[in-house]
């Protein structure tokens, strides 16, 4: 599986962490969600065979907003893996409405959103389904943590997920005598402008290599 670039994370390190330690009040934040790259974490809820086979990848977000209009954002998720290889047969990108403007008991929700769909070079249909999501939206964690429900489809099979998203997306290998080596340890090294808060549980998924949240959001450490 491809995947793309790291995206910057414009975020202070540590924020979450240090609020969590100091017990700070925050005004609430909009409703919005980390713009970028995310590493998502698939748990299998039914389904068998090929399309049920997925365990971590990145997916694109973002939120659009009118500003001053005081109505909810609109949230746009593109999967990496509809990138690769062939021309889109409709959309690429899903897209949904914030059910408000701020957050009702530190969380945004996004209920359904349109589907996305892709030919791939084979000749086989891929299609990604989101519903159910449910964004932390307390100021510590903005926008960088959450939980919804995935229904994907390739050719004649389907799998629905759990899936639970973290932000910035970050590989955890290094390069080693010109090739990749796995290294879950930079899931937790600091680097400015794309590091994930060393408050976020984090684990390196072995099959994909990607830094994805242990736990359910919000995941914060002790």
């Amino acid at each position: 599986m491809k995947t793309q670039r790291i995206l910057t994370w414009t975020l202070p390190l540590g924020l979450a962490g240090l609020l969590a330690a100091c017990g700070a009040e925050q005004p609430p934040p909009q409703c919005t969600v980390g713009r970028g790259e995310h590493a998502v974490r698939f748990t299998l809820k039914s389904g068998s065979g090929v399309c049920a086979q997925k365990k971590a990848e990145i997916v694109g977000a973002q939120a659009f907003r009118v500003p001053g209009s005081g109505e909810p954002p609109t949230l746009a998720l593109k999967p990496a893996f509809l990138l690769a290889g062939a021309e889109p047969a409709a959309s690429i990108t899903s897209s949904g409405a914030f059910t408000t403007e701020y957050p009702v008991d530190n969380v945004c929700e996004v209920p359904s959103m349109s589907g996305a769909r892709q030919v791939n070079a084979a000749g086989t249909a891929l299609s990604y389904a989101w519903s159910g999501l449910r964004i932390q939206g307390q100021a510590a964690i903005p926008g960088t943590q959450w939980v919804g429900e995935l229904r994907y489809t390739e050719g004649d099979c389907t799998a629905t997920y759990e899936a639970v998203g973290v932000f910035p997306a970050i590989r955890c290998v290094r390069t080693e005598n010109g090739a990749e080596v796995r290294d879950p340890a930079i899931c937790k090294l600091a680097r400015a402008g794309s590091s994930l808060d060393p408050a976020f549980p984090i684990v390196c998924e072995e099959s994909t290599n990607l830094c994805v949240l242990d736990g359910q959001p919000p995941a914060l450490r002790p």
